[in-house]
């Protein structure tokens, strides 16, 4: 008897409150008539057009709409089935079976098949792509016919349908990038050729990106007939395009407004909190920030509650290593340190700094890219740490130059990010397992690896909490990372729109726009 789909499912989900399946088709329909054009808020202009070589935070939400996942996690942070019609286990958990859905076209009208799973799985694992890492339980793939996949595992892996579920997973055409350098054809606007709901139609360099309704689209058809993507790279200045009608939706709102629409009658504000967490981490193989007890030292002087009451919107102070959406896996004895400038300075001292003639014992730089509250929270940080006699000097740099000197070449002290952690445990591993994908920190621990895998292989819930728990007593040792907010969000939405992501959670992905609709006017 094989492993159902609903048992692996209740494996790897994380509860969370969404409207009844039938509820939400019905959402798509409360009023929302086909056709028009919605204008959306975009940070920047994507760094490529291949949602998996690289992270891109600029393609996401337009990738979401392009691309399509055998898995995709929706804005409920749920799984739901995209590209992949059905899957099973066998009965020892290490054969995986994907049926594919039949009658896929890729944009150009190339039939979608089984070896486009293969090849790009085998690709981001072999040229390890940036979450190759979601892979490593993978011994090999078949593809029996061109509508079946067969993933053969190293080992059962209770969380593999959770980590192709999310980010630098989505299924690219193997007949257009085969036979090139993927480097080159990555930036060209003609690989950008997926099996999504909409497809690219024009891209203006720091001006917008228009995507075009996919007529044969193979799933439940799109409302609207086009989404521009128009690139308002300042929070405020979107904001304030959002209020005067030029943008029709935004991804988020200013700190400082995050309330101001809560009793507005044109808008209705969808209130979330995500396993999405934005934290300090350090390069460990830094002299200084090599040591732990400056890495703690940090840890202590920074003013997290501060920090979010300023800037925290509608999200939540962090406390604990893990999110504490993962109800089942938190370990409420290791927390985040309160703060205490004194013990962060005996901490220095502990490590051998003394103070210089300017009455600090450290002076490091931060590299941040410009992304929403970044800017301030590390103006924050920089103050709290000068109290404790760290002298902190910021460089905020565009994000593709801060992947650059940050990810690529590893040439960074300190930094700070905000990224997703679910919906399975397990999502914390690709910040913290070594070698994964957003371990910035170069952080390697075999107990925290050993722990990490046993749990990867463990369907009890309470047996893989006891590994869970060594990795958050490891984390509040070594402090790889200074976690600071939990990221929520407080979204205003305009009366006339409906369908949006936040209304169908169990159908659409984060930015998803397949059921967004205007009502009638």
């Amino acid at each position: 008897m094989k492993l159902s789909r609903l048992l692996a499912l209740a494996l790897v989900l994380c509860l969370v409150t969404v409207p009844a399946l039938a509820d939400a088709f019905e959402a798509k329909k409360d009023g929302g008539v086909p056709g028009g054009t919605i204008i959306i808020q975009n940070g920047g202009d994507p760094l490529s057009w291949n949602p998996d070589y690289k992270g891109d935070d600029n393609l996401w939400p337009m990738a979401q709409n392009i691309y399509n996942r055998l898995i995709k996690l929706t804005a409920g942070d749920g799984i739901d089935l995209d590209l992949a019609e059905s899957y099973e286990f066998s009965e020892d958990g290490k054969d995986l079976t994907f049926h594919l859905h039949q009658g896929v076209k890729w944009h150009d009208g190339v039939p979608f098949t089984a070896q486009d799973v293969k090849w790009t799985y085998d690709t981001i694992a072999n040229d390890n792509w940036a979450y190759a890492s979601a892979l490593s339980s993978v011994e090999s793939i078949e593809c029996p016919d061109d509508n079946t996949v067969v993933m053969h595992l190293k080992v059962a892996d209770v969380t593999i349908i959770a980590k192709l579920a999310w980010y630098g997973t989505f299924i690219l055409p193997q007949h257009i990038y085969e036979n090139g350098d993927v480097a080159e054809l990555s930036i060209l606007e003609s690989s950008a050729v997926g099996t999504g709901p909409y497809k690219l139609e024009s891209f203006e360099t720091g001006v917008q990106t228009t995507l075009a309704k996919n007529e044969e689209f193979w799933g439940d058809e799109p409302l609207l007939d086009k989404l521009i993507y128009v690139v308002i790279g300042d929070e405020d200045t979107a904001y304030q395009s959002f209020l005067n009608g030029e943008a029709d939706y935004l991804y988020s709102v200013p700190s400082a407004n995050t309330f101001d629409l809560d009793d507005d009658p044109d808008y209705r504000v969808v209130v979330n909190l995500y396993q999405n967490r934005t934290y300090i981490t350090f390069n460990f193989n830094d002299p200084d920030f090599g040591k732990v007890e400056v890495r703690q030292a940090v840890a202590k002087a920074v003013d997290r509650q501060g920090i979010f009451d300023r800037v925290g919107g509608g999200g939540a102070l962090a406390e604990y290593f893990i999110s504490p959406l993962q109800v089942n896996y938190v370990d409420p004895q290791y927390k985040m340190p309160d703060r205490d400038v004194e013990g962060a300075m005996a901490l220095l001292e502990q490590a051998g700094y003394t103070k210089d003639a300017d009455g600090f014992y450290l002076h490091t730089t931060m590299d941040i890219f410009e992304d929403g509250t970044f800017s301030d929270i590390a103006q924050i940080v920089k103050a709290n740490l000068a109290e404790a006699g760290i002298d902190l000097t910021l460089n905020i740099m565009e994000i593709g130059a801060w992947m650059e000197k940050v990810i690529d070449n590893a040439n960074f002290t300190m930094s700070m990010l905000a990224g997703y952690q679910g919906p399975d445990i397990s999502g914390i591993a690709n910040r913290v397992q070594t070698g994964a994908g957003t371990n910035l920190a170069l952080y390697s621990n075999p107990e925290v690896d050993a722990a990490l895998e046993a749990s990867n292989a463990e369907t009890d819930i309470a047996k893989r909490a006891e590994y869970i728990s060594i990795v958050q007593k490891c984390m509040s040792e070594d402090m790889p990372m200074v976690f600071l907010m939990e990221n929520g969000g407080h979204y205003p939405i305009r009366q006339d729109i409906v369908g949006t992501p936040y209304d169908v959670p169990e159908l659409a992905a984060s930015s998803e726009m397949t059921y967004t609709a205007f009502t009638a006017k």
